[in-house]
C-alpha cells in the first residue's frame, strides 16, 4: 500500500503536477484568449518623476533586493559568479531570440520559458535526490526529460490549439533547463556543493561524462547553446527537419571539438587554424570595410568581406550585420520591427528566385507607408535579392538612412 506521507512519495507526486502545468498553462493561456492580457500587462508602467518605469520590472528589481537581504549571510563569491552565469545566459537568450518579437527583457511571456523550466529542474531534483540518484545522472535525467516535455508540449499545442510546432520554444526550454540547473548545483546548493577540483568538464572516455556533474553539464550545456543560437534562424514550419538535422550536426561538432580539445597536439591544431580563420577574415574585413555588399549568389551574400553562408542577413541602419530567420513571408510583427527602426527606407530583398520578401503591399516594387514611430513617410523597395544588393551600394553610397534584409536562397 502507497503511503502518502512518505518523504520519497509527496515530492515525486508535486514533481508530476508542476510537470502536468508546465504543459497545460500555455495551452490555456492560448485557448482563453490571455495571450494579448499577458502582453498587456508586462507593459504596464508607472510614473517616477520625467520617467515611466515597467512595473513587473520593479516589482522583480524588488523580490530581488528583498532576497538578497534575506539570504545576505550565505552571498558567496562561487554563488555569485554562477549567478552572473545566469544573468549572462539570459543577455544571450534575449539577444538572439525573438528579433521580430520586440519583447522587452521584463517581458513575462519572453520569460515565461526560462522561469518555469528552471523551476522544473528544481522539482526534479527534490524528487530524485531523495532517492538517492547520482547528481551526475540526476543533471542528464532533468536535461533530457526538460527537452521531452518541451516536445511533448509543442506536439500537443500544434494539435489542440493550432500553433505551429516551433523548435525555438524549445531551444529556450532547454536554456531554462540549463539556467535552473546552475541555480541548483552552484547558486542554492541544496544538494552538495561541487568542488571544482574534484570533477572535471571532460573525460577521457565518452562514458565518463555520464559520471561526473560537470562533464554532464558540458554535454547538456552543447547541445542547448546549440539550440539557442541555430533556433531562430530557421522557424518556419518547412524548416524544422532541416533544423532539427542543423542543429544536432552542430552539437555533435562542438562536442567532439570540446573532447578533442584535453590533448595538446589537438589545442595546438585548434589555435593554428582558429589563427588562420582570424586572419584571412581580419584581412578581407580591413580590405572591404568601407565598401558594402561585395558579391551575391544563391546561398552566399559577402558582406565587407565578409561571407555569410545561406543563412538571412539583415544590415542595421548603423552598418551592423546579423543573423536573421529565413523568413518567406513577413507578418504585422514582423513589418512593426522594421518601422520601429525609424529609417527612411526599407529595403527587402526577396531571394534568388523570388519566393521570399512576401507580406508587404507589392512583391515586387516600391511603394510609401506612414511609420507611427517617425510620423513621416517610409519607402518600402521589395527586389529580388542580387537587385537588392546593387541597390543598397547605391543607397549606402549616397549617406541613406536604409535598413535592408535579405533573403539569400530561394
Amino acid at each position: 500500500m502507497v503511503n502518502l506521507k512518505s518523504p520519497k512519495f509527496v515530492p515525486l507526486v508535486q514533481y508530476i503536477l508542476f510537470a502536468a502545468l508546465v504543459v497545460a498553462t500555455p495551452f490555456v493561456v492560448v485557448t482563453k484568449y490571455m495571450q494579448g492580457a499577458v502582453h498587456l500587462v508586462s507593459h504596464l508602467q508607472w510614473p517616477l518623476l520625467p520617467f515611466k518605469v515597467p512595473i513587473i520590472g520593479s516589482l522583480a528589481v524588488v523580490g530581488g533586493l528583498a532576497f538578497l537581504m534575506w539570504q545576505r549571510r550565505n552571498i558567496l563569491p562561487r554563488r555569485v559568479m554562477a549567478a552572473l552565469v545566469i544573468v549572462a545566459m539570459i543577455s544571450i537568450a534575449q539577444w538572439v531570440q525573438d528579433l521580430y518579437g520586440q519583447m522587452s527583457v521584463y517581458d513575462l511571456q519572453k520569460n515565461w520559458h526560462y522561469v518555469a523550466y528552471s523551476a522544473y529542474v528544481f522539482m526534479f531534483f527534490r524528487a530524485f535526490h531523495i532517492r538517492g540518484v547520482p547528481v551526475a545522472r540526476m543533471v542528464l535525467l532533468a536535461f533530457f526529460s526538460a527537452v521531452s516535455l518541451s516536445l511533448f508540449d509543442e506536439a500537443f499545442q500544434y494539435n489542440m490549439s493550432q500553433r505551429i510546432f516551433d523548435i525555438s520554444d524549445i531551444a529556450k526550454d532547454s536554456w531554462g533547463c540549463m539556467m535552473g540547473l546552475i541555480l541548483v548545483l552552484f547558486v542554492s546548493e541544496t544538494y552538495g556543493h561541487i568542488e571544482f577540483r574534484k570533477h572535471s568538464f571532460l573525460q577521457k572516455k565518452l562514458s565518463g561524462y555520464a559520471h561526473d556533474p560537470l562533464s554532464a553539464l558540458t554535454i547538456t550545456g552543447a547541445f542547448s547553446f546549440c539550440a539557442v543560437m541555430l533556433s531562430p534562424l530557421l522557424t518556419d514550419h518547412e524548416h524544422i527537419a532541416l533544423l532539427s538535422i542543423i542543429i544536432v550536426s552542430a552539437f555533435l561538432i562542438a562536442f567532439a571539438l570540446l573532447h578533442l580539445s584535453q590533448y595538446r597536439p589537438i589545442r595546438i591544431a585548434y589555435a593554428v587554424i582558429v589563427a588562420v580563420v582570424i586572419f584571412g577574415l581580419g584581412g578581407s574585413y580591413l580590405i572591404h570595410r568601407h565598401d558594402n555588399i561585395t558579391h551575391s549568389q544563391f546561398g552566399l551574400i559577402v558582406y565587407k568581406g565578409l561571407p555569410v553562408p545561406f543563412f538571412d542577413l539583415l544590415i542595421y541602419p548603423n552598418g551592423l550585420p546579423r543573423l536573421v530567420d529565413k523568413k518567406h513571408f513577413f507578418n504585422g510583427q514582423d513589418r512593426q520591427f522594421f518601422l520601429s527602426q525609424k529609417t527612411d527606407i526599407i529595403l527587402v530583398g526577396g531571394g534568388f528566385q523570388g519566393k521570399g520578401g512576401k507580406g508587404w503591399k507589392t512583391e515586387e516594387g516600391t511603394y510609401f507607408l506612414f511609420n507611427e514611430y517617425t510620423f513621416r513617410g517610409t519607402q518600402v523597395i521589395v527586389l529580388p535579392t542580387p537587385t537588392a544588393c546593387e541597390v543598397f551600394n547605391r543607397l549606402k553610397s549616397e549617406g541613406k538612412n536604409v535598413i535592408c534584409v535579405l533573403h539569400s536562397t530561394c
